[in-house]
């Protein structure tokens, strides 16, 4: 008995091992958190200060000084 204690307890910690570590891999770089690209950056323009309706339809508006502020942001700039 005391033979197989020690063979099921290595067994248990194997069968543990082989299920965290990939499970803190893919803790390392979850796809959520990866940062956003130029354009997806400079997309955001067009949500402020929004649309205004108009007799020929919808008009975006954006500032010129937002766009600004985000084409000087890291990912839009050279590396």
């Amino acid at each position: 008995m005391s033979a197989r204690l020690p063979r099921t307890v290595l067994l248990a910690g194997v069968v543990a091992g082989l299920v965290a570590v990939p499970a803190g891999a893919a803790l390392a770089d979850p796809p959520g958190i990866d940062p956003p690209s130029c354009q997806q950056t400079l997309l955001k323009v067009t949500s402020w200060p929004g649309t205004i309706q108009t007799a020929d339809g919808t008009v975006t508006l954006f500032s010129d000084a937002y766009y600004s502020y985000l084409a000087h942001s890291p990912e839009c700039t050279p590396a």
